[in-house]
Order: C-alpha cells, then structure tokens, then sequence
C-alpha cells in the first residue's frame, strides 16, 4: 500500500506507526514516498499514486463532488493551528499582507478570521510554498502576519511572534487539523487494509501517551529543524486524536467556505464525506485514548 503524509506534527500518529514498526507488526507492507513540497500529499492523493494518505480536512470537502472522492476515515491530529502576528500586533488592527496555504485547513482559519474581523478591505493574501518561508516572512517583516502549526507557532511565539487567532475562538475547543483519507474506491475495496492502517496509528497514538518523549525521538529525524524539547513543546499544542468521533460537525461545518475557496459549488453536501465505519473497526480491537488521558499526557 503506497501512503502519503504532510510534514506537521499533526502527522505524528502516521509517522510514528511507519517509523515504529506499528504498520509492519499488523502485517501491512507500506511505501511511503518522502514529501517533496508543501501541496505533494493533495496531489498525491488526487491523482491516485497514493492510497491512503493524512492531509488537512479540507482536501475531503473541496474533491466531494469528484467521481472517486476523497473520504475521511479516520482523525490525526487535534488543534496546533495559529495566525501570528508581529511583535505587539493585534487582531483588531491588522492589515498588510497575510501569508498563508493554499487548499488547506490553515487557509480556511484565515478566512474565517477575515470575515469575522471585517479584515478583507485591510489585508492580502499570500500563499506560501513552505512553512520555514512563510516564518522567515515574518521575523523578516515581509508579511504582517502568517498562519502555520506546530512546532512552529511555539517556536515563532519565542521569538516575538503574537498570537492573533489559534482557531478555538473560531471552531471551538477541539479542531481536527490533519485527518486520514483515502478515496471511497479503496474504502470500498480494501476495507481491511484501512482499517490496518487506522489500527496501527491508534497503537501509535498508544505509545504517545505512554511515551511521549520516546515516540518523539523516533520521528524526530523527520523534524531536523527542531530539538527534541522543541517537538514536546509542539505536542502541546497540537495532540494525536486518531478517533474523530464526535468532532464531525466541525469538520463539515467548514463546508461553504471550503467550496468557496475551491471554486466549487455549496451546494447541499454530499453524503459520505466522512466514513468512519474503519475506524469503529480498529477501535472495537484495539486501543482507544480517552479523553482523560489525551488531557493528562499534554498538560
């Protein structure tokens, strides 16, 4: 099975049942080409050269309408969004150009933070092509401000970065950022073989509470920018929830702004977006992390 992944560490619970042996335990033979620029998981995953993949939860939404569309089957990572400003910046006077992601979760954060701040006639957008340009834009002063997720937001906020948004002001308390995907063909086909990925990434979610530190150490090659106490920093700010239940309502409530942004239609949504039969699968088998233990392990 040929996967794909973003580079965030929203990423971990996918990063960790490759790199952990997690995927091959359960017997699934897996190929995980290396990311090559910021949009090569949405292409990927588009053009069929990869089966299942984790990406931010808007791919789902924009490609509903497609004829193989892409279904989220399962979560991934948890909040660890932001829009930061310059030093001393503020929310309500902001203005001058914003960069930002295209066709991603961070770009529909920043558009909601637009129209909820009547911001639209004071700022433009930029679209970046990594997360490292995009913060080198800002301690440069070459953008106002930039959406990006962790580790990044803690590692910009020590350096003088100000919070203007995290999303929870928007979206409420617990946002998916990635989600797990893959297209209704394979759902349907290889019913197991999703199911064997989502257990997998729960055995790894599993390790994460029990040891955050050491799953860290085994992905941090994966993060060669950042210490080891930067990436538990990151964990923080944005946990593992590989079950998505109960957070479909914020997923698909995004859905007039996702089309928008895509140039589609917004219309009444589609049935199946999200199918979750999988993940009930792995999780009658397998570990589940309640919410306690979510709590305690990053706090």
């Amino acid at each position: 099975m040929i996967l794909t992944h973003g580079g965030a560490l929203s990423n971990l619970p996918l990063f960790l049942a490759i790199d952990a042996g997690f995927l091959a335990g359960r017997g699934l033979a897996v190929v995980a080409p290396p990311l090559d620029a910021f949009s090569s998981t949405v292409s990927r995953l588009r053009d069929g050269t990869a089966d299942i993949g984790t990406t931010g939860f808007t791919q789902a939404l924009a490609d509903a309408d497609d004829l193989d569309p892409l279904v989220i089957v399962a979560g991934s990572g948890v909040r660890g969004m932001a829009l930061l400003g310059r030093s001393g910046s503020d929310i309500e006077t902001l203005s001058g150009t914003v960069g930002t992601f295209a066709d991603d979760p961070m770009q529909v954060l920043l558009t909601d933070v637009i129209e909820r701040h009547d911001l639209g006639a004071r700022t433009t957008v930029r679209f970046m092509t990594s997360l490292a340009e995009a913060a080198e834009a800002l301690l440069s002063g070459a953008v106002a401000a930039i959406t990006t997720v962790e580790p990044w937001i803690d590692r910009l906020r020590a350096q003088g970065a100000t919070l203007l948004s995290d999303g929870t002001d928007l979206w409420g308390p617990d946002y998916p950022d990635t989600v797990l995907v893959t297209r209704r063909s394979v759902v349907d086909a290889r019913p197991a073989d999703v199911t064997t990925v989502i257990a997998a990434m729960l055995d790894a979610e599993r390790m994460i509470v029990a040891d955050p530190d050491g799953a860290l150490a085994a992905v941090a090659h994966r993060f060669p920018l950042f210490s080891l106490a930067d990436l538990r920093a990151g964990l923080h700010g944005q946990p593992p929830r590989v079950d998505l239940r109960g957070l479909e309502d914020v997923v698909l409530d995004r859905w007039p702004t996702v089309r928008c942004l895509a140039g589609r239609p917004s219309g009444p949504r589609p049935p199946g977006i999200i199918d979750l039969t999988c993940l009930d699968a792995a999780c009658a088998r397998g570990f589940q992390a309640s919410p306690t233990e979510r709590i305690a392990y990053v706090q």
